[in-house]
């Protein structure tokens, strides 16, 4: 129960809660790979160039176009779902600092950063 004093003796700053939110945030950003790949597939590969409004235009779109819509939508759905879990509701009902899981959610974008840097993707 949220601030009834049944918090488990954690205190507010450990450095064991700072490992933990850090370690969760990082584990979503590689789950966020996914969806960030095809972000990135339909901002670099799905530009109509030269079509004022897509019709007539003469090109097609890509095989996997939908697929990647699909993939974009989801997997961003479900990271988001993962982030309001695990960075707002569980710490809450824990009696954790909601703050520091917050301020760590900037750890997300790091694992597809580092592989987009590395060559890996």
């Amino acid at each position: 129960m949220h601030g009834s004093g049944t918090d488990g003796g954690h205190d507010t700053d450990t450095a064991g809660s700072w490992w933990a939110a850090a370690a969760a945030n990082l584990l979503i950003g590689t789950v966020a790979i996914v969806p960030g790949v095809c972000v990135r597939w339909l901002l670099t590969r799905y530009v109509l160039a030269g079509c004022a409004n897509g019709v007539g235009c003469g090109r097609g779109s890509p095989d996997n176009t939908v697929g990647m819509a699909l993939g974009a939508a989801l997997g961003s759905a479900f990271v988001l779902g993962m982030v309001l879990v695990v960075d707002v509701l569980m710490p809450w009902q824990e009696g954790r600092p909601l703050g520091l899981y917050l301020r760590l959610t900037t750890l997300v974008p790091a694992p597809f950063a580092i592989a987009q840097a590395a060559g890996w993707i």
